[in-house]
């Protein structure tokens, strides 16, 4: 991971053993600013590398808002026209891969973000999750530790 304001967390696979021309072409990247992702897109060039990153900085952007951290394919392309990503997201999505981690499910696909799991489990958990935890289990349907003292009912309700 490289410091710097227009740097991302980056986590990659164990097994990515990355060549020293990547590792080159990664940290410039890194380092390369880019627009903010709340501004208009409509004034940039779609080939413009700092547009390319204002991208991935859009779907990071969006993913960060959202409760568990993910979406599926169909709920990004809802925000498509309006935050103008490109035709090709699926491949810069694919092409980030320390950033973001895709799965494929029969034909729905979903997008999360990296840096906010470990594993398999969510890192900073909302209230609102927590509750629905305690919830599934008490019904019986799930494995979740109610003497959690981070997490208690009474912390929720």
């Amino acid at each position: 991971n490289y410091a710097g304001p227009f740097a991302f967390k980056v986590n990659f696979p164990a097994g990515f053993r990355p060549n020293v021309n990547f590792l080159e072409q990664f940290e410039r990247w890194q380092k390369l600013e880019f627009p903010s992702p709340y501004l208009n897109a409509r004034r940039f060039d779609a080939a413009d590398p700092k547009t390319r990153k204002r991208t991935v900085a859009v779907i990071h952007e969006l993913l960060s808002l959202t409760l568990e951290r993910r979406m599926t394919s169909a709920q990004l392309d809802a925000f498509h026209a309006e935050c103008f990503l490109p035709s090709q997201l699926l491949l810069c999505l694919i092409k980030h891969h320390g950033i973001f981690y895709l799965t494929n499910k029969g034909v729905r696909s979903t997008v999360f973000l990296k840096d906010a799991y470990v594993g398999s489990n969510l890192i900073d958990k909302c209230p609102l999750l927590q509750f629905n935890d305690k919830f599934v289990a008490l019904c019986g349907r799930g494995n979740v530790d109610l003497c959690d003292s981070k997490s208690s009912l009474q912390a929720v309700v």
